[in-house]
């Protein structure tokens, strides 16, 4: 009797602990290195930071990618290179012994998005190049990610060699964004997109910090105009697409873009930049097991299938508005969600570690730009 009894306490014991392992060891594994990445450390931060520096120092170029669409390629090499100066600058106001080895490599991505073969995805769609016609055009709102760049770039060289194309282009985007009749430029002719004008009006909060400028009037009719018109009032998040003159909804709200917004809000309306993040992409967040994801469509609704910005959306959790949310739990001190979404980004991520250099195998060069601006976002110049 007493041999059965033992029997059956292995036979209810086994599988519990094999239960509880499943439970526990992935999300140590995945999250051991969650909090450095939290507070800076600096075996987190520069081993991704010197991995995002070589694979930029000689520029990312469209044909690194393979999406399939010639605009599409385009964006990434764009965004890649705006991510990678967004994150090395940030790890730069926290280690600055590092400047000779990721300034040029902020400056090679810089050349990279001014380099007119690389925006030509989007002069092929206003067949004009927007920064050759700068003074007095109209649209490419895409700027703004350029502008935010070159901004990073002046608070980190504040006689930056820039500095006179970052007053331009801010003069100019400030006068569309006043244009407009929705205060949203549009991104390419007949599209208007509420995230890229964020981009703008983060540039703008950037750009008054480095030199002095006043757009202080600008931004917060701006912010007024976007909670009232661009935020959706039941879930929080910003709705992706609107009519470029009408300001009318043409897709969802997403946390996608919700989470992006956030961040350059972050640099122009930090108020503005949290409610978006409290009210629209936590309500979102969910944690299965310990492992932070974030909903691309609001709960409850008819949800979607994503696009290319959003990236795959996997029983409605975005792989984009994912690992965008990272940037805002840190600057809004959110250490839990932060670690939580840290172990998700390290389980499909597959990091591997070479010569003290950390790469996340699946996500690429444009992957590993946005995660080091996301994990080390709160730390502009």
């Amino acid at each position: 009797m007493a041999r059965t009894r033992r029997i059956l306490i292995r036979l209810l014991l086994y599988p519990a602990v094999l239960v509880i392992a499943a439970m526990v060891v992935p999300r140590w594994i995945c999250g051991r290195d969650a909090a450095d990445y939290y507070t800076g450390e600096p075996d987190a931060w520069l081993s991704l930071a010197d991995e995002v520096a070589a694979a930029t120092a000689s520029g990312i170029g469209s044909d690194q990618f393979f999406s399939g669409s010639e605009r599409f390629d385009g964006e990434w090499a764009f965004g890649s290179s705006q991510m990678a100066v967004l994150g090395l600058s940030q790890v730069l106001a926290r280690y600055p012994q590092k400047t000779d080895e990721y300034l040029p490599a902020i400056e090679a991505s810089i050349e990279t998005m001014l380099d007119p073969q690389t925006r030509a995805f989007a002069t092929s769609a206003w067949e004009h190049d927007g920064i050759a016609d700068l003074e007095g055009g109209e649209g490419h709102a895409y700027l703004g990610y350029l502008n935010l760049a070159l901004g990073q770039h002046r608070a980190l060289v504040p006689d930056s060699r820039y500095a006179e194309l970052h007053d331009q282009l801010s003069a100019e985007l400030a006068r569309r964004v006043e244009a407009s009749p929705t205060m949203l430029p549009e991104t390419y002719p007949g599209e208007a997109y509420p995230v890229d004008v964020s981009s703008i009006i983060g540039s703008l909060g950037l750009h008054a910090r480095v030199t002095g400028a006043d757009h202080s009037e600008l931004i917060q009719r701006w912010s007024a105009t976007f909670r009232t018109r661009y935020v959706d009032h039941d879930s929080g998040l910003v709705i992706q697409a609107v009519h470029y003159l009408t300001g009318d909804p043409l897709d969802q709200p997403r946390a996608s873009g919700t989470g992006l917004a956030a961040y350059f809000l972050s640099f122009a309306d930090l108020e503005l930049s949290r409610e978006l993040y409290e009210d629209g992409i936590v309500p979102c967040h969910r944690a299965p097991l310990g492992f932070g994801a974030v909903k691309e469509y609001p709960p409850g609704s008819a949800g979607g299938w994503g696009d290319i910005d959003s990236g795959p959306v996997v029983l409605s959790f975005g792989t984009s508005s994912t690992g965008f949310a990272l940037a805002s739990a840190r600057i809004h001190e959110d250490p839990r969600r932060y670690e939580q979404i840290v172990r998700t980004a390290h389980l499909f991520g597959a990091p591997v570690d070479r010569g003290g250099r950390t790469r996340y195998v699946t996500g690429g060069p444009l992957g590993n730009a946005i995660l080091l601006a996301m994990l080390t976002a709160g730390g502009a110049p």
